[in-house]
């Protein structure tokens, strides 16, 4: 196994692509931390890994909250002693932007998106991945090895009419890994990102639900895709390889 004992973390590790890394995670030989907000998905797929015969760690927490955050990085350390990888799935769009009946709320041009919005969504996108390269990256220094996978989306790259504080910070987050990439190289760190476009994760399903007929749902990728591209970036590429981020499955609009 490729991984064999390394110990990784992934947030928004309970469903969808934070829980088709876990398990592509653990069948390499990681132990892996699993954490979100909701305690019975988190559960879920930490029985599956300790089924793979890996160690699995479970840690509720608000990733836009720098004390949840610290208190993840901490609690790995206890239990494991270091942190090999640490993949930034959390994100996506927030119950903020949908109604009480169930439709899309944030249908907004730019100039119209309410102030509490777009914090909110820079929070969720954005905020998340720094708080948890701040926090992570001493350790994966001080070991001279690291690795750290953001998980993007081609909103970030692909024009988005619908709605546009969720691109921006998307775009912004292939700007940090560029910068946390070049930056922590020398240190033995590696930072890349993987783009993907629609997936078919419960969150989309959601989205796409509020905008079309569900039999006119256009086509999606599975989330075990997205895995494989993170494991490829972990296993597969080059050495070198830092600051980029993978384009899968381009679509207009992205995901």
């Amino acid at each position: 196994m490729r991984l064999d004992d390394q110990v990784a973390i992934v947030t928004g590790g309970g469903r969808g692509i934070g829980r088709a890394v876990a398990l592509a995670l653990a069948k390499e030989g990681a132990h892996v931390v699993v954490c979100a907000r909701t305690i019975t998905d988190i559960e879920a797929v930490a029985a599956e890994i300790r089924h793979l015969d890996r160690k699995a760690l479970v840690i509720t927490a608000d990733v836009t909250r720098a004390h949840d955050v610290a208190t993840l990085v901490e609690r790995t350390k206890a239990e494991f002693g270091r942190i090999d990888i640490l993949v930034n799935n959390a994100g996506g769009v927030p119950s903020e932007l949908y109604n009480p009946d169930g439709s899309f709320a944030g249908a907004w041009n730019v100039w119209e998106i309410p102030e509490a919005i777009w914090d909110r969504i820079v929070a969720s996108n954005l905020k998340c991945v720094f708080l948890c390269i701040k926090a992570v990256m001493p350790q994966m220094i001080s070991q001279q090895h690291g690795e750290i996978i953001n998980i993007v989306s081609q909103a970030g790259r692909v024009p988005y009419p619908l709605e546009g504080s969720y691109p921006a910070a998307k775009h912004a987050v292939m700007a940090l890994t560029e910068t946390a990439g070049l930056q922590s190289a020398s240190y033995g760190v590696r930072v890349n990102g993987v783009s993907p476009g629609l997936i078919d994760t419960p969150g989309q399903r959601r989205l796409m639900r509020t905008l079309m007929p569900e039999d006119q749902l256009p086509p999606m990728e599975p989330a075990e895709s997205v895995a494989a591209a993170v494991m490829y970036l972990l296993c597969d590429a080059p050495k070198s390889m830092t600051g980029q981020s993978l384009d899968l499955f381009k679509t207009v609009g992205g995901a």
